[in-house]
């Protein structure tokens, strides 16, 4: 991964897909997409959700191994 790479998120990725959110949260949980899981707590703050970046290289080799 290059250091600058473009990093998206469940609901960018999803639109640069043309699926819904769910479906990537769907493909990552099954390993089907890597992605990076920003950490939980901040500021001492914790989130109530999970949230999740992929990199535009996992993208790009998810659309040439699935067609899209």
């Amino acid at each position: 991964m290059d250091s600058f790479e473009k990093m998206y998120s469940v609901k960018e990725a999803a639109a640069v897909l043309a699926v819904s959110p769910d479906t990537v949260l769907r493909l990552i949980r099954r390993k089907r997409l890597n992605a990076w899981l920003l950490p939980a707590e901040r500021d001492g703050r914790k989130r109530r959700y999970q949230s999740f970046r992929l990199p535009h290289g996992e993208l790009l080799s998810f659309m040439k191994r699935n067609a899209v």
